[in-house]
């Protein structure tokens, strides 16, 4: 029984890691693919552990609503983006938001796809 709960968690990690990486990774580069780098990489795999591993510490509590896990992603991205690093345009708050939001998105994205199954 425990290793089917730590197998489900570190499953929820790489899938929270994933979509939150992505987000920061597309929104750093403002959609340019060609102007990912390593350090883009590393920033993004930063802001997604630390996604990831919250998420997983509040999974241990009962979630009731399908779509509070897809807000969330979104809120937890959003705070990991912004301490992670510094925005790249707007207010200090406004790359850490749309990094959240696509991440929220993409989360959506991902439960639809799992509903299909």
């Amino acid at each position: 029984m425990k290793s089917n709960i730590i197998k489900q968690k570190v499953k929820l990690l790489g899938q929270k890691f994933f979509e939150s990486w992505s987000a920061c990774s597309l929104i750093m580069v403002q959609g340019d693919l060609s102007a990912l780098s390593l350090k883009h990489f590393l920033i993004a795999a930063e802001t997604g552990s630390l996604t990831g591993i919250a998420f997983v510490a509040i999974s241990f509590t009962k979630i009731k609503n399908k779509y509070a896990p897809v807000w969330l992603t979104g809120v937890l991205t959003a705070i990991a983006d912004i301490l992670v690093h510094p925005t790249h345009f707007g207010p200090h708050w406004a790359e850490a938001l749309v990094t959240g939001a696509l991440a929220a998105f993409f989360a959506f994205l991902f439960t639809k796809m799992q509903n299909t199954k």
